[in-house]
């Protein structure tokens, strides 16, 4: 039975903040931490936080003495502090976390209550009765206007950052689609449509061009110590923009193709599939290093989300053996030659991304080969390399 569930999409949009608003939030924040942190209390080597309701109602009255914006904000910044502390709190506890947590970024959280929207335009209340930023949503035509609610906003210098909520139920498809992501490119099971290819080895040369960046700028740790932290992260910034760049383009590309089809999306579930294999008998640094270029998780959240706003089914499958396993009679496959392989079984000679790919298809739609699942998309012919 479908389930209806909420879909949020965030989108930054150019704004001229006010700034004497950023510098308040941020020192009030920083009073909140100091505060908040006090009660904290340490027992054999474990932290937890201690603060009741009447001593959060306590911090937030010193706080408003002689706030000049809204009180909601003050609420906002308490909230704020209270999920860092926790979260420092959790990697105190298991030991990877040794300084006190800082606050360092200039943004503004704005909750729904100082907000609102009328005649498209988002009014956010500064100060109470008296001042207001206006944004016209209108003049930006990348924002979705199928959207049935809007949360919490974030401010930044320059930038106001929305998330859009949708009430989203998956609706019944025609078809699926699985997708298999690896280093180089990403292999989509299309039914009816065969195998399909995506070349990520544009995504692969940014991130090989600004590792080969880092290694330069770590040379300066020495000598120019807060030069180099300030290029690693001017750098680190553009690597992530272009890559994600890369990536929005791609999966709105692939979504809009199977929303026109009305197909499914099935990925695979990776789950902590990065720390697994930097774990597996001491990761080299060749194989770490590959991990970090490797946006799998990234390109799988992007499908999902795109495909859930549009009312796309999302299914996730166990990947274990798909590359290693026949589409056609589940015998298992052996290396044969490159990337192809040969099945034990029936003599098939196929690419092990479209083995992979195929058996995701097969798990996600209709079960495996072992449990009579259909074949039909992998008729034998089909993939034999000549």
């Amino acid at each position: 039975m479908s389930r209806r569930s909420e879909v949020i999409k965030s989108y930054a949009v150019p704004v001229k903040a006010p700034k004497d608003l950023i510098d308040a939030y941020l020192e009030v924040k920083r009073k909140a931490l100091e505060a908040v942190i006090a009660y904290v209390s340490y027992s054999k080597g474990k932290a937890r936080l201690r603060l009741k309701a009447e001593e959060r109602r306590e911090i937030r009255s010193e706080l408003l003495k002689d706030w000049p914006y809204a009180s909601h904000y003050i609420d906002s910044a308490i909230n704020s502090v209270i999920g860092l502390v926790k979260g420092w709190i959790k990697l105190y506890n298991r030991g990877k976390a040794k300084r006190p947590p800082e606050i360092t970024r200039r943004m503004v959280y704005i909750k729904s209550t100082l907000f609102r929207i009328k005649e498209n335009k988002l009014i956010i209340r500064i100060v109470a009765r008296r001042r207001y930023l206006e944004v016209d949503l209108s003049r930006f035509d990348y924002l979705p206007r199928d959207y049935d609610s809007i949360g919490g906003l974030l401010l930044t210098d320059d930038r106001l950052y929305i998330t859009f909520k949708r009430s989203s139920e998956p609706k019944e498809v025609r078809g699926w689609s699985a997708f298999d992501v690896n280093e180089a490119n990403v292999t989509e099971a299309r039914d009816g449509f065969g195998v399909i290819r995506y070349d990520l080895r544009e995504l692969y040369h940014i991130h090989r061009v600004y590792e080969e960046k880092r290694r330069r700028m770590q040379a300066l740790r020495r000598t120019h110590p807060k030069r180099s932290r300030r290029l690693m992260e001017k750098y680190g910034r553009r690597e992530r923009n272009r890559a994600r760049d890369f990536l929005h383009k791609l999966t709105t590309g692939i979504v809009r193709e199977l929303a026109a089809l009305n197909y499914g999306i099935i990925l695979e579930d990776l789950s902590g599939i990065k720390e697994r294999t930097a774990r597996r008998g001491r990761a080299s640094r060749r194989i770490r290093r590959r991990l970090s270029k490797w946006d799998a998780r990234t390109l799988q959240s992007m499908l999902a989300y795109k495909a859930r706003w549009l009312s796309l089914p999302v299914r996730f499958v166990n990947p274990a053996y798909s590359s290693r396993t026949c589409p056609v009679c589940s015998a298992p496959l052996k290396a044969y030659r490159g990337r192809l392989m040969r099945c034990e079984g029936c003599g098939l000679i196929i690419d092990r991304d479209e083995a992979a790919a195929l058996n995701l298809r097969m798990r996600g739609a209709r079960g495996s080969p072992e449990r009579g699942g259909s074949t039909e998309m992998c008729p034998r012919e089909a993939y034999v390399h000549k």
